[in-house]
């Protein structure tokens, strides 16, 4: 079994908020077990929904679990006095690492900057030193409240202890039934996920499934991203040859019982790390989207596993496989048979390759990857996280590539903030936008001067 990939990297602080966020929406999966529909095993069946209940290895629901802890009108509170737990610990993370604007404007040494100890009424977040830096600094602290208010109130509804419906995600779909990836709401309409009756639950499932849908959002043939537009003439090609091994002619249509092409699809996650914590069954939704084929998610990175975890493949059925290792890409390159742009692809999710204290690390894996030929996909938190990674590749490996996918927005990223505990006015989207590019090929050309 061939395994690989990924890359050490000492990265800003904001993209370590990307695995604790994702936890806590899996937290709120783990909740919402309430439900009582019927989860039917993995197969190709085309019975759905599928709810996550029992999914995760948890008992059945204790009294204390069922009892509802915080309603829909009563999810705001101040951090530092939430009847949660967990959130009060928040507030005290960020009472000790946070900072205070006021002083990070007015002192360069950090001796003289003090903890933000004061609580902003309208967001819940302690965000100053003291009630006179939080007036003084009202003009600038307006623009980021409403923002932390929003995700106060998502997290806390996180854990309030109601049935989340939301999360009863659809099982495998029919041979015959057409998903539209336009964007987040037709792919849910197509894709017959419970109805989402509220923003918030757009956010809090897109958090979830902003991984695998992105992926899956490249390679599907209603695909979002269009040739001419953000898909190159080389773009094309690449996914054309992926779609070629993905919608095989030679499989009747609508026969629900096909068998299992042998031709597996692997996806490389270099530096994995919060799409490695997600449980195997959210990925199941990337594999339902194309069941004629395979999947074989390779989760690579000094992140992609706990420390006291050794590397191991696993499987959630005969058409979804998982291979987790803490290798760099690049020493565990040469253990690969072969790569075939058929088959295979590389994502890299936000992986800051741009910031001064990593691109040493990145640049001999990306010039791994490239030597595959295989399209390689990577996304930003946001614009200037994309232009900064975007800058560092054609510089570090100019030449050796060609644009596969134009950088662009996501349609797929998640809906729900990132907040930077350690400063309060950086929040961020995972999986803002993407872009690709691929190892260079070279056309011979013919001289017919030389052959004479």
């Amino acid at each position: 079994m061939n395994m690989n990939r990924t890359l050490k990297q000492i990265l800003p602080v904001s993209r370590t908020i990307l695995r604790r966020n994702t936890n806590n929406c899996l937290v709120a999966i783990r909740q919402s077990t309430r439900n009582h529909i019927t989860h039917r095993m993995f197969t190709q069946s085309a019975v759905r929904p599928i709810s996550f209940k029992g999914l995760f290895g948890g008992n059945k629901d204790t009294e204390a679990d069922r009892n509802l802890i915080l309603t829909e009108d009563n999810l705001f509170h101040v951090l530092a006095k939430s009847p949660l737990p967990e959130m009060r610990d928040r507030a005290a993370i960020i009472n000790k690492y946070g900072l205070c604007p006021i002083c990070d404007a007015q002192h360069m040494d950090n001796e003289h900057k003090k903890k933000p100890t004061f609580d902003c009424p309208e967001c819940g977040y302690p965000t100053h030193c003291s009630v006179e830096h939080y007036h003084q600094d009202q003009s600038h602290h307006e623009s980021v409240c409403s923002i932390l208010r929003e995700v106060n109130e998502d997290d806390h509804d996180l854990r309030s202890g109601r049935p989340m419906r939301e999360f009863e995600f659809p099982s495998a779909q029919g041979f015959d039934e057409a998903v539209n990836m336009a964007n987040w709401d037709v792919f849910f309409y197509t894709r017959s996920f419970p109805s989402m009756d509220s923003d918030r639950s757009m956010r809090h499932v897109s958090k979830l499934l902003t991984y695998p849908i992105t992926i899956a959002s490249v390679m599907h043939q209603s695909s979002p991203y269009k040739y001419g537009k953000e898909v190159t003439a080389d773009g094309a090609r690449s996914i054309a040859a992926l779609r070629n091994t993905l919608y095989p002619t030679d499989q009747p249509v609508n026969d629900a019982q096909c068998q299992i092409r042998s031709d597996t699809i692997n996806v490389y996650l270099v530096g994995a790390r919060a799409e490695a914590t997600l449980p195997a069954h959210i990925w199941l939704q990337l594999a339902y989207l194309f069941p004629a084929s395979p999947f074989h998610i390779h989760f690579i990175g000094p992140d992609a596993l706990p420390i006291n975890q050794e590397p191991h493949t696993k499987s959630v059925n005969e058409r979804l496989y998982f291979t987790y290792d803490n290798a760099m890409y690049h020493d565990y390159h040469e253990k690969i048979e072969k790569f075939d742009p058929y088959t295979d692809l590389f994502f890299m999710f936000s992986p800051g390759i741009g910031h001064e204290s990593a691109r040493a690390d990145w640049k001999p894996s990306i010039e791994k990857a490239l030597e595959t030929k295989c399209p390689i996909f990577i996304t930003g938190f946001d614009e200037n996280d994309m232009k900064t990674d975007v800058k560092a590749v054609e510089e570090d490996h100019f030449g050796e590539f060609d644009w596969i996918l134009k950088p662009t927005v996501n349609p797929f990223r998640s809906l729900k903030r990132d907040v930077n505990l350690m400063d309060l006015r950086q929040t961020i989207f995972a999986n803002y936008g993407i872009w690709g590019i691929r190892g260079k090929r070279y056309d011979v050309v013919h001289n017919a001067e030389e052959s004479d």
